[in-house]
């Protein structure tokens, strides 16, 4: 294996997507995004008006679904069947649906594929629910992030509403626990912290900025210890 890769694992709504370009952008890595890859083969489910609950639909839909993604100064662009779809899947729809289809191993053995390809060459910071665990287990670097659910529901009403999208705290709080529930107890690749992954509260840092500043020290110590 020829990479160097930095694997960030965590909960929805813990801050993953952001501090990892953070992290990516200061150290000059392409970063891969893989919650939004998982996203868009739900949004692909929900303009198609296909059941993801349905895993023999769901499976044969994937033949039809083509992801790439593209890095342009440090901002990652996800491309369905050619259409640039970065913005389309940042809807709540989009990302309970992503918990949905993650579960169906078809899809995780597609897309872990692609991400593997991805990350075997070059330097890279890769975020998602398995990376360290199952998807990059020789990442010379794992993070763990964690918050507890309430202080993740209130990220994500922010993040919402600065899209103008409308959010109840109730409602996310409940769908936070719920997609807890389905990634932790999954059968294929469940959320876990990897054993050598770095355990980090994002409850202690005031911004993404310094989340991203914390992963980064880890990076230096890292390299420190093996030069």
């Amino acid at each position: 294996m020829n990479g160097f890769a930095i694997a960030i694992d965590g909960p929805g709504g813990v801050g993953k997507s952001t501090s990892a370009r953070l992290v990516a952008r200061e150290l000059g890595m392409a970063y891969i995004d893989t919650g939004a890859m998982y996203r868009a083969v739900a949004l692909y489910q929900l303009e198609s008006g296909l059941d993801m609950h349905d895993e023999v639909s769901l499976s044969a839909s994937l033949s039809d679904i083509h992801l790439e993604i593209e890095n342009e100064d440090g901002t990652q662009k996800i491309l369905l069947n050619g259409r640039d779809v970065s913005d389309a899947i940042r809807t709540r729809e989009a990302g309970v649906g992503a918990s949905i289809v993650a579960s169906n191993l078809c899809v995780r053995e597609k897309l872990a594929a692609q991400q593997k390809q991805m990350a075997a060459t070059g330097r890279i910071v890769m975020d998602g629910r398995d990376i360290g665990s199952k998807v990059l287990p020789w990442a010379q670097v794992k993070i763990y992030l964690d918050a507890p659910p309430e202080v993740r529901a209130s990220r994500r009403i922010a993040e919402l509403e600065e899209r103008n999208q409308p959010a109840d705290f109730d409602q996310i709080l409940e769908e936070i626990i719920a997609r807890d529930n389905r990634d932790k107890n999954r059968k294929h690749s469940p959320l876990i912290q990897a054993p050598d992954a770095i355990y980090l509260d994002t409850t202690r840092f005031k911004t993404p900025e310094e989340t991203a500043a914390a992963i980064v020290e880890i990076y230096k110590n890292f390299e420190d210890t093996s030069s």
